[in-house]
């Protein structure tokens, strides 16, 4: 496993390549597709992680894997690179940095919504417009139930937490009454 800070590296390098080629979302999306099939076939993602395995037989491997994808050259180079460096069990990290990368260039920002129960249609278009209003960006929802929130929501709006849950404000009157 390698640093954030390395990951970091990786992932905006390979962004300046993809503006360089007017392909960010493109390397994006096939670097996803990539990971996700690493996901679905666990041996194969094993044998490009093994220490064991020479880099030849693990470049063998990723060729066989890419020639049935129409892969851009950067994307391919970059998986190579990962093999040869012996860093593609870093390969979510670096995918995690280049996504949020891309949102930043995109001008997106994802806000995590926290609810006991899944928001209705128009409750979540009026939180989105209320904070694209607020941080001038477009804003993609990641939502997530919790029971224990009770009703109400938490926002996670990049390091900022906007908490309306019933749980706080049930916990708020607690500790009010305990104080006298």
């Amino acid at each position: 496993m390698i640093g954030s800070g390395l990951a970091r590296r990786y992932a905006r390098a390979l962004l300046d390549i993809g503006k360089e080629e007017r392909q960010v979302r493109r390397v994006l999306s096939e670097v996803e597709r990539f990971a996700g099939l690493l996901s679905e076939v666990p041996a194969l993602r094993d044998a490009l992680e093994a220490a064991h395995i020479n880099s030849r037989d693990k470049l063998a491997a990723l060729e066989a894997t890419l020639s049935g994808e129409d892969f851009l050259p950067v994307t391919g180079n970059f998986l190579r690179l990962l093999i040869e460096k012996g860093r593609m069990n870093a390969l979510p990290q670096i995918l995690s940095g280049l996504r949020r990368l891309v949102e930043e260039l995109e001008g997106i920002e994802r806000v995590e919504v926290v609810s006991a129960t899944p928001l209705p249609g128009t409750q979540r278009d009026f939180l989105k417009s209320v904070l694209e209003g607020q941080t001038g960006k477009r804003i993609e929802l990641e939502e997530k139930l919790d029971p224990a929130v009770l009703g109400g929501m938490v926002v996670k709006v990049g390091s900022t937490v906007y908490d309306g849950s019933v749980r706080t404000q049930l916990s708020q009157i607690r500790e009010n009454l305990r104080k006298g």
